[in-house]
Order: structure tokens, then sequence, then C-alpha cells
């Protein structure tokens, strides 16, 4: 039997080791769906993953469940969950939802302002400038 405190000792763990956590099996399943809705967003995270690494029926509704919430972080997670239960041969759910995930802007026009690295952007440092400056004397 896989209590809640057998998944927190392998998920609390600074690194977790994925190939042995997953040997707790479709038992640890209903726990990491818990954790997997929690407001820990770094162990949702690696509840969800757990659960892909486990691989069986439950593992896909708990990824899923993870991509629906609006937490990028848990988005990202369940990508990645989703791949590796790809690559076991669990049938993966549909990842529909996952179409919009903004991985971020690709600032290949230099002269949009939201550009970070465009002068029009106020945000925007100029690195060799700002080298020239030096503090006030007192």
């Amino acid at each position: 039997m896989v209590t809640m405190r057998d998944v927190r000792s392998v998920l609390d763990a600074a690194e977790v080791d994925y190939t042995r956590a997953a040997s707790l099996g479709s038992a640890a399943l209903p726990h990491l769906a818990e954790l997997a809705t929690g407001d820990d967003t770094l162990l949702a995270a690696k509840a969800v993953y757990l659960a892909s690494a486990i691989g069986g029926d439950g593992s896909a509704s708990i990824i899923t469940e993870a991509a629906e919430r609006g937490d990028p972080i848990l988005r990202v997670a369940a990508v990645a969950a989703l791949r590796n239960l790809e690559s076991g041969g669990t049938p993966a759910p549909p990842a529909d939802d996952l179409d919009d995930l903004d991985l971020g802007e690709d600032w290949d026009d230099p002269d949009d302002p939201d550009n970070p690295d465009s002068p029009d952007n106020p945000d925007y440092y100029d690195w060799e400038a700002g080298s020239r400056l030096r503090p006030p004397t007192q």
C-alpha cells in the first residue's frame, strides 16, 4: 500500500529520481492527482511528471487536468509529461488545450518596440553606454 507520505518523501527531494519513484506504481496515482491540483506549483509539476513515468490509465487524466490549469509552469510540465507518456506507449490525452501555450516571443524584428533589445522599449538598457556612466562623487 502506497501512502501520501511515501509519495511526498520521493517528490520532496531536490532532485527526484523518477525511475525509482515510478516503482511506487499505479497505487500512487490518486496521491499524485491530489498533489497535481494543489497550490504548490513545483510539487504539482513533479507530481504530473511522475504520473507520466508511472503510466497507465490514471496518469493521462492527471496530465490533462494539469494542462487545463492556467499556470504556465504546470502546462509546460504537462507537455514534458505528454512526451514521456508517448514514448512509454501509454495513449496520450488530447493536446488541444496546449496549442496556445506561449513559450516566449520571437524577437527577430529589432524595430519592434516590445523587443527587449530595442532602444524604443522603455526597459531597454544600453550596456555599452551604461558602462561609461560613473557614480556621482561626493
